[in-house]
């Protein structure tokens, strides 16, 4: 056979081989991506937005190992049931004092989270691992977290405070177990 033809066929099978592994290279990629938007939902964006594509993928899914590597539980009936009259004292609470309720709901916020396994140090860090189990609830959360900075500083309106309260109770109900959507009511 011609030494030639035979430099042109290896060239070709090389070539071919090339685009095939690209194809599924980009469709991996695809298909991961498919998968961060699903599960992020529109904290995807946000974080793309940011960070770049490339990147933003690489933050979302270090968020969703961190998350693997929590030991996240449930509450029991006791707990919920304590916690849910600890919201009852924070909502009467904002009705006399604003700024006071709104303090209460975000640290009562904080309290379920440690007690279920996030982390609770760093508001970020809590944001970050919300985005990873109610990604329709971590802008809501963050909108409430500089509202109660906004209170700190003595910048907040009655109805940011209020719209706040009623952000951190979604967020509350949900990380009690599912929430109730009769008891999270517009205030």
């Amino acid at each position: 056979m011609d030494p030639v033809l035979i430099v042109v066929v290896v060239a070709a099978v090389v070539l071919v081989v090339g685009v095939v592994l690209v194809v599924v290279a980009r469709s991996r990629s695809r298909s991961r991506r498919a998968a961060l938007r699903s599960q992020f939902g529109d904290e995807y964006d946000r974080v793309v937005g940011e960070y770049g594509t490339r990147d933003g993928e690489k933050e979302l899914r270090a968020r969703l190992k961190r998350r693997r590597e929590l030991e996240v539980r449930e509450l029991d009936g006791g707990e919920r049931d304590r916690f849910g009259q600890a919201w009852e004292s924070a909502q009467s609470s904002f009705v006399e004092n604003p700024s006071t309720g709104l303090r209460d709901a975000d640290l009562l916020v904080q309290q379920v989270m440690r007690e279920r396994g996030y982390p609770v140090e760093r508001f970020e860090e809590r944001a970050k691992m919300i985005s990873v189990d109610h990604p329709d609830l971590v802008e809501r959360y963050r909108s409430a977290h500089r509202t109660s900075t906004d209170v700190e500083e003595g910048t907040a309106g009655t109805e940011d405070m209020r719209q706040a309260m009623v952000d951190q109770r979604y967020l509350f109900d949900a990380l009690l177990g599912g929430g109730d959507a009769a008891r999270t009511r517009r205030m």
